[in-house]
């Protein structure tokens, strides 16, 4: 068992709001110099560049996790990170299925491009990548579940886009693996996890969260999250 340093919500380019500098190699370089050992690839409704960031993770011994932040129809984040490479291109279906597809003026909002390795862009999304789905929180839950995946409502302290700012509440009906917060540890009954919503490189790592695991997979985290078998979260107050 040995302390794992993790930074679960990380945006590449893809997301309108990244920066264009938030390439996988640069994610990679990045993490590396914090001294992450794994990070989560986590863009608005999208997984389409996890796998590159997997395969370059892999070269340079971080352990990259699949995942997206996605919105539900009311407007509340929430991070599905998913547990291999099926599930992620299952899940890629259920969310171009849940697509409003509303068009994306990148000279507004920014770009949206897909890169291969060599950093050249293979597909640009045309639809607003952003904008909520056709699916309520409870739809978004239990998809991610179906999927095998964690479903962890993001940076719920902030006053707009998470749960608590679009519900008031967390509803009690919702299976939740954890729940991400920006500042101090709240009083509440579920696991709390510590990201850096890194949209530029300098902010890869910014925030993170220690846990206790034999080793850096999505498996060892969802027991850590359970906290079982001696697997754990190690959280200091921001």
């Amino acid at each position: 068992m040995r302390q794992i340093r993790a930074d679960l919500h990380i945006h590449t380019l893809l997301s309108p709001c990244g920066s264009l500098e938030m390439t996988p190699r640069e994610i990679i370089a990045r993490a590396k110099a914090r001294g992450l050992d794994m990070i989560a690839i986590s863009d608005h409704n999208s997984t389409l560049h996890c796998e590159l960031t997997v395969a370059l993770g892999a070269k340079a011994g971080i352990t990259v996790l699949r995942a997206a932040e996605v919105t539900s129809a009311e407007d509340v984040h929430s991070l599905v990170i998913l547990p291999d490479e099926a599930a992620r291109a299952s899940f890629q279906q259920w969310l171009d299925s849940r697509s409003e597809k509303i068009p994306h003026n990148p000279d507004i909002f920014g770009d949206q491009v897909v890169i291969d390795e060599n950093e050249n862009i293979i597909a640009e999304i045309k639809y607003f990548l952003t904008a909520a789905l056709k699916a309520s929180i409870d739809e978004v839950e239990a998809a991610a579940h179906r999927h095998g995946a964690l479903f962890i409502p993001a940076h719920i302290d902030r006053p707009s886009m998470s749960i608590t700012s679009q519900l008031g509440f967390i509803p009690d009906d919702l299976y939740i693996d954890a729940v991400e917060v920006v500042g101090r540890t709240p009083e509440i009954l579920y696991p709390v996890i510590r990201n850096s919503d890194a949209h530029i490189p300098e902010h890869i790592g910014r925030r993170y969260t220690d846990y206790m695991m034999e080793s850096p997979s999505f498996g060892e985290l969802a027991m850590a999250m359970r906290g079982e078998s001696g697997r754990h979260i190690i959280l200091a107050d921001a």
